[in-house]
């Protein structure tokens, strides 16, 4: 029966995924993973609380989050190193997307903030079961580095109240956010402060020469003993405050139906987002550890993991880039690593939380934004710019406008954007002129080579598909192409090999220039075909057809260079080659001079 199951495509392993790795684990494994899981762990509790409040939420619940999403997303993912749980764009978005419709902190807020996690699970669960995982390619790199550094301004604005101790309103934009706090900045607290500043001042630079330090996790227990024996609480100092002990039991939140229809527009935007880190940090990743990643098991971990986790009082989590690329230096082989994660934030749970009361929030404040730092890419933001001027102008339109209004809006109008540059781009296919470079004896792109074509010949050649979106367009441009030719033109040859795909359209067009150039005494050929054109070709009778035009149809549709061109220049003036034509481009050339 086991092995039935084994064999109906491997039912069992795309259950359990894990079993795949599991059957060949040894000891030596289970050390690496297990180095890299406290490592990671050091790491994932300071900041794991520093995103909970982040997002509004008690500490405590960035705990919840870390321990259980963890084993899950590990297990049931795709990449062995990946590191699921809180991260601070997430925790941004879950602000943003609830503050409007409750109080953050309160029990309603909490609970929004739990459905929150289990619509994204459900959404990230069901691309991945419907083998969907391709949908990441509806969003843009340009698009998300517009978006992430315009996030880590606003986070780094939303802490700077609680690292200065300052009492301030909240709000939504960050120019607001500003000058709140630009009003309140003389009322800042000393001790608070002190305390956060040289915190941020310790990770920063302990970070910059000893990366490999948890200087997060040290900076909380000193400046946590540091109000504790001082009583700095008493004097002022906001401090996390007392957090129930353990773990969190199973929780069915409560939301009112109405407001449940509200949050789901939102999920797919924080789905998006979520899975945009994931997959960023799953390919660096898998590309150097030499991994094969599965998009859709990955969205099926990720699934699993905020599905269930919102159940168990998590909100939405994602795979940490940071936190991946620890995992992955300390020398994590599975996702055993993970499992050691989210089982050492279980033993914080239930036996440290007493601990946890006099954590300074100027602390945690300290650690998101040294965390957060790393996501300003104001550089990158420039390069796309200089590289590209479509990329560029959907990463600072992002950029921009995630300043101006709402994140998540500014990057749903940032996929919409780069959708619409991609729209335009296949619905104007670049046609250029190809030529026989003489010197190097390949053929190159005759206007950026800036090197003569054949007068006779003109040689064509388009870089996209060809359907019924662009199909007009590109015949029309091929007609402007030949009204310009000023010599005695008698072929246009046209290169395939960029032409995956053709439509019915494309092949009614196709036989309106046909028509168009035998009208003007020009033939039509060509070339470099793939198969499913070429059938295309077959079944709608053009390959026939295009024997009309004076070539053989062998040659008409040949994918050989040498034959097509043997072939045209046989119905070339020669006269015209040997008289007037002063270039040598092919080896017919030669002959005729």
């Amino acid at each position: 029966m086991t092995g039935r199951i084994f064999q109906n495509n491997n039912l069992l392993f795309r259950i359990f995924p894990f079993i795949q790795w599991l059957r060949g684990y040894s000891w030596q494994m289970f050390r690496a993973d297990s180095l890299a899981g406290l490592t990671v762990a050091v790491v994932l509790i300071p900041q794991s609380m520093a995103y909970a409040m982040l997002a509004g939420l008690p500490p405590v619940y960035g705990l919840y989050a870390a321990a259980i999403t963890p084993i899950i997303g590990g297990l049931w993912g795709s990449l062995r190193q990946l590191a699921t749980g809180p991260i601070a764009i997430m925790s941004l978005l879950v602000l943003t997307t609830l503050a409007p419709l409750a109080e953050p902190g309160s029990r309603q807020f909490i609970d929004l903030a739990l459905v929150l996690s289990i619509l994204v699970g459900a959404i990230y669960l069901s691309v991945g079961i419907a083998g969907m995982g391709q949908v990441m390619s509806f969003i843009s790199h340009s698009a998300v580095k517009g978006f992430t550094s315009a996030a880590a301004l606003i986070i780094i604005a939303a802490q700077i109240p609680n690292l200065l101790g300052l009492s301030t309103e909240r709000h939504e934009f960050i120019i607001f956010m500003l000058i709140e706090i630009g009003k309140n900045l003389s009322g800042f607290h000393p001790a608070t402060v002190l305390i956060g500043v040289s915190c941020f001042v310790f990770i920063y630079f302990v970070k910059k020469y000893r990366p490999a330090f948890p200087a997060g996790l040290v900076a909380l227990v000193a400046s946590t003993g540091a109000v504790a024996l001082l009583k700095l609480h008493e004097a002022g100092v906001a401090v996390a405050g007392k957090s129930p002990g353990g773990l969190a039991g199973f929780y069915l939140p409560s939301v009112a139906p109405e407001t449940l229809s509200n949050l789901i527009g939102p999920a797919v935007v924080i789905a998006l987002v979520s899975f945009a880190e994931t997959y960023s940090v799953s390919k660096a990743v898998a590309s150097e550890s030499k991994q094969k990643i599965d998009v859709n098991q990955e969205f099926v971990g990720q699934g699993l993991a905020n599905l269930i986790g919102g159940f168990f009082q998590c909100y939405p989590v994602s795979g940490s880039f940071s936190r991946t690329a620890v995992n992955f230096a300390a020398g994590a082989k599975t996702a055993i690593s993970s499992v050691v994660s989210g089982l050492l934030v279980i033993f914080a749970l239930l036996f440290l939380t007493p601990l946890f009361t006099y954590i300074p929030k100027a602390a945690l404040a300290a650690v998101v934004i040294s965390a957060v730092m790393t996501l300003f890419h104001p550089r990158e933001v420039l390069s796309l710019w200089r590289q590209n001027k479509d990329d560029g102008i959907v990463a600072v339109t992002v950029f921009v406008l995630a300043l101006a209004v709402k994140p998540d809006y500014a990057l749903m109008i940032g996929v919409a954007a780069s959708l619409i540059f991609f729209m335009w781009k296949t619905m104007h296919p670049r046609i250029v002129q190809i030529t026989k470079d003489p010197e190097i004896n390949v053929f190159v792109n005759a206007d950026a080579a800036d090197k003569p074509g054949c007068p006779q010949i003109l040689h064509l050649r388009s870089d996209n598909v060809i359907f019924f979106a662009n199909a007009e367009y590109t015949v029309a441009h091929i007609l402007e192409r030949v009204d310009a030719v000023r010599t005695p033109l008698v072929y246009v040859l046209l290169d395939f090999q960029a032409v995956g795909f053709i439509d019915i359209t494309a092949i009614d067009e196709l036989r309106a220039l046909k028509d168009e150039l035998a009208a003007r005494d020009m033939g039509l050929a060509i070339f470099h075909v793939h198969q499913p054109v070429m059938k295309t070709f077959v079944s709608s009778g053009f390959i026939h057809e295009i024997g009309e035009t004076g070539i053989v149809r062998q040659a008409g549709l040949t994918d050989r260079h040498g034959e097509v061109l043997a072939a045209i220049f046989k119905q070339i003036d020669h006269g015209y080659c040997h008289d007037i034509c002063p270039y040598v481009l092919f080896y017919e050339c030669s002959i005729v001079k």
